[in-house]
């Protein structure tokens, strides 16, 4: 007789651990399908479909990044009415939760399908006969530019602002009075708000073109190397937060303003005082004869004339193109312009001129390895973005900067005038062709395994204009009219190319593609940039300034009130007087958090 009672228990025992595993295996996949779909597909936004009512406290027009910061915070009063008014769609479906994604959407009902007057210094693909005509990066959906651009998150460089507060007459908007702000929309300090805030986290993944980039500008350009920034170095490289949740997905002004839920726990968007409208776009405000914003006329779907009043303010916020044109379009602007619409009733000279953008243009490699556009089609990068891992699927192609001085005589005291950046594939300069068929090229996998260094001037001097039409506006961006911005950007395409031929470099590059070899002087580099030079990442501003009393150009006061009105501001990219050492959606985020207190009461 054999007692098997020892050996059947121990069996029983490894049969139960084993059945723990299965089920613990299969609970985390289950989460993990749960978390994946949630993350991709979350509960939307809650959209008006009703008729609207004939008046409210606050109307603000536009949904993007500082509409919907404005909508949180003026909702948090029960005793105030708020309409939020996008012409867009809501920001709904996979599209706009993945970075990578966002470089497409020129092809989609989500983009403004704007460009430029034929631009006098920009030469014509195939010809040197100038007035080249560019697409402009505007989204039009709820969310704005947040919900479609490439989620980096940069406050630029605090001398920026203290130039604003020191030289241009606007007081209170100096970095040390938007710090706690941009730390509020971060989600920190005294001023923090679980009700709204974006998640900013680390980058999750980086090429190999990236980190030697990284590497090169340290090592050629002699700059400190600087694992993650917020404000802009004055001179070093690194990686910059994004505004994406922990999860690699993309956090937009939508999902960080409106669909939180506050200290009630009811979701932004569902509180009882918010009304939220899409696809209705703002033709005009109406004025009465005090010059009080009393209301705005605006469309939506076949109605084309509806009009719904304002008992407290109309707050703009249709950004840097459209906040001038719906200004003059009321009657406010330059005389000249405005009567070609309608009677001027308010003489502002500054409404659409002063507009300020960046034109790039850069070095393109072949590269040795995949580029990251066929990166995110593998297998391998769809099972690990499903495990939580690190994925080309968590990248935006962006992946490194340098803030670079090109006075090397002050580089480490100075603001920063040029930035690099890496692409990890090949960017559609004008030369090359179509942005569109760019994006097309890619979807098929048929670009050249490339990366691109990017060259962009941070303070350009070229000045531009918005003029207003009956239907878009026209857009006149003078690239490179200052004779100044062309010698920096000749000087910007060499430093390029020291950083682009580093030994660093070598395990994964190939031939240079542009500018090439045969493009070596001056004069040679110039045409290049007249032939390549383009529309960037979207950093207009400008076009309705703040300034104060002094300034004949200036739009808004340090209040942000529309000058020689009532009850009328502008709160977004557009009152900027100049550009900043970077990015500007971080900037309209606080500069929106600040105006919300503004509005309150709770500064002066």
């Amino acid at each position: 007789y054999t007692d098997h009672s020892g050996r059947d228990r121990l069996l029983r025992g490894e049969m139960a651990v084993l059945l723990g595993i299965v089920v613990v295996i299969v609970l985390w996949v289950i989460w993990r399908v749960f978390s994946i779909y949630t993350s991709l597909f979350p509960r939307g936004c809650t959209i008006w479909e009703k008729e609207l009512e004939d008046n409210y406290d606050y109307i603000i027009v536009g949904g993007g990044t500082a509409g919907c910061i404005l909508a949180n915070r003026l909702s948090e009063n029960r005793g105030a009415t708020v309409l939020l008014l996008e012409a867009g769609k809501p920001d709904d479906g996979i599209f706009f939760r993945l970075g990578i994604l966002g470089a497409t959407f020129m092809n989609t009902p989500y983009h403004w399908n704007l460009f430029t007057q034929p631009e006098p210094e920009l030469e014509l693909t195939d010809t040197k006969r100038r007035g080249r005509i560019l697409i402009q990066c505007r989204a039009k959906c709820l969310g704005g530019c947040s919900s479609l651009n490439l989620t980096v998150w940069h406050r630029g460089h605090p001398k920026d602002y203290d130039t604003w507060r020191d030289k241009l007459g606007c007081k209170g908007w100096g970095f040390a009075e938007l710090k706690p702000y941009f730390e509020k929309c971060e989600g920190k300090g005294k001023l923090r708000s679980t009700s709204g805030y974006f998640s900013v986290n680390v980058q999750r993944y980086m090429t190999n073109a990236g980190n030697a980039f990284v590497k090169a500008c340290a090592s050629v350009l002699n700059m400190p190397m600087w694992k993650n920034f917020l404000d802009a170095p004055s001179h070093g490289v690194g990686s910059p937060y994004k505004m994406v949740f922990s999860d690699g997905t993309r956090c937009n002004a939508v999902r960080a303003y409106l669909t939180r839920k506050g200290n009630d726990g009811i979701r932004v968007c569902d509180r009882p005082n918010l009304t939220i409208a899409t696809e209705a776009r703002v033709r005009r405000i109406a004025l009465d004869n005090q010059l009080r914003a009393r209301g705005v006329y605006f469309s939506k779907g076949k109605d084309m004339a509806l009009f719904t009043r304002a008992r407290r303010e109309v707050i703009l916020c249709a950004g840097t193109v459209h906040s001038p044109s719906i200004l003059i379009q009321s009657g406010i602007g330059p005389p000249d312009i405005v009567s070609k619409f309608r009677e001027c009733k308010v003489n502002l000279p500054g409404v659409g001129k002063n507009l300020r953008d960046v034109a790039s243009s850069g070095v393109i490699y072949e590269q040795k390895e995949s580029s990251i556009e066929k990166r995110v089609k593998t297998p391998i990068s769809l099972a690990k973005f499903a495990v939580g891992l690190s994925s080309p699927l968590h990248s935006n192609t962006l992946d490194s900067f340098a803030f670079v001085s090109l006075d090397e005589k002050d580089k480490n005291n100075s603001q920063p005038n040029l930035m690099l950046s890496l692409q990890a594939m090949r960017f559609p300069f004008a030369c090359i062709g179509s942005y569109t068929r760019t994006v097309s090229e890619g979807q098929s996998g048929v670009l050249p395994n490339a990366f691109t260094i990017h060259c962009t001037l941070l303070q350009p001097k070229s000045k531009g204009r918005i003029v207003a039409t009956e239907n878009m506006p026209g857009i006149y961006q003078n690239y490179l009219s200052d004779p100044s911005d062309m010698k920096a950007m000749i000087k910007a395409i060499k430093v390029a190319r020291k950083v682009g031929s580093s030994p660093i470099f070598e395990r994964i590059r190939g031939r240079e593609m542009l500018p090439g070899p045969l493009v070596n002087t001056d004069e040679e580099i110039e045409e290049y940039l007249r032939r390549s030079s383009c529309h960037f990442f979207g950093t207009m501003v400008g076009t309705c300034k703040m300034g104060d009393e002094k300034d004949p150009l200036a739009v808004v006061d340090p209040l942000l009130r529309v000058r020689n009105t009532k009850n009328l501001r502008v709160v977004d990219a557009s009152v900027m007087p100049t550009l900043l050492s970077g990015f500007t959606h971080a900037t309209v985020a606080a500069m929106a958090e600040r105006a919300a207190d503004i509005i309150k009461g709770k500064v002066k």
